[in-house]
């Protein structure tokens, strides 16, 4: 699966209740696109794409780390860095809590073409 093409801009995204994610990471689908929300042992959330960012392959959760199975890179739980391999990392996304929701700032939708 391939994300849809990104412009500059931020939008926010409402991810739900604050209380509704009781374990971290938890997986999170956002607008069609899996994700992970994972929180750092400081509570700074971020929100980690499931796509791993060498050959596309979607990364699942392994015991200590995420993990890709098309050539066994292993990121870090919150981070998204990359444990085992080259310098890389699993595109994330800043999250913030606000009246008891979370929101996901991403990047804005890049415009189609009008023909």
């Amino acid at each position: 699966m391939v994300y849809p093409d990104f412009t500059h801009g931020v939008r926010e995204i409402d991810l739900g209740p604050e209380d509704s994610f009781a374990k971290f990471p938890s997986e999170v689908e956002v607008e069609g696109y899996d994700f992970y929300l994972a929180k750092g042992k400081d509570g700074v959330l971020r929100l980690l794409s499931s796509l791993c960012p060498h050959s596309w392959g979607t990364v699942y959760l392994e015991d200590t780390c995420f993990m890709c199975p098309s050539h066994g890179w292993r990121f870090e739980l919150f981070t998204g860095n990359c444990i085992n391999g080259p310098i890389a990392q699993m595109f994330t996304f800043e999250v913030n809590a606000r009246d008891g929701r979370l929101f996901a700032s991403m990047p804005e939708k890049k415009k189609q073409a009008q023909t």
